[in-house]
């Protein structure tokens, strides 16, 4: 990145998707039953296993991300979430009697490529790690 405050504009970027994962995570956390239930309905085999797996992913990598901690590293997992939850829950869903199911499936995109934006140019200013 070039310019005097190009480093800030990833930051900023990292910390907002942090927090996109982190609020929900913490949420899924409080009530695992909700995640359970949902994976459960939609056939997921092992519900609960994988339940776990994406609450405890979205909180440790969400972490991750918000403090600039292996950012090469920490982004796929979150890419993954929002592709399944993508491609299985929200396109699935989208009707033309409801406009907002469209938008959950264009903010979950948006959430795809500001992961890989982050990937690609780096954590920003004030990350743990440089790397």
């Amino acid at each position: 990145m070039e310019g005097r405050n190009a480093q800030y504009g990833a930051t900023i970027l990292r910390v907002f998707l942090a927090a996109l994962f982190i609020v929900p995570g913490i949420g899924k956390l409080i009530n695992p039953a909700g995640i359970i239930g949902m994976l459960s309905g939609l056939g997921f085999p092992a519900a609960s296993f994988f339940g776990w797996i994406v609450l405890l992913s979205e909180i440790i990598f969400g972490l991750a991300l918000l403090v600039g901690w292996k950012v090469k590293y920490t982004t796929w997992p979150l890419i993954i979430i929002l592709i399944v939850a993508t491609l299985i829950v929200h396109i699935p869903a989208v009707s033309m009697e409801n406009p907002m199911t469209l938008l959950n499936v264009l903010f979950h995109l948006i959430g795809i490529a500001g992961l890989i934006n982050i990937f690609l140019t780096g954590a920003g200013a004030w990350a743990v790690d440089k790397n």
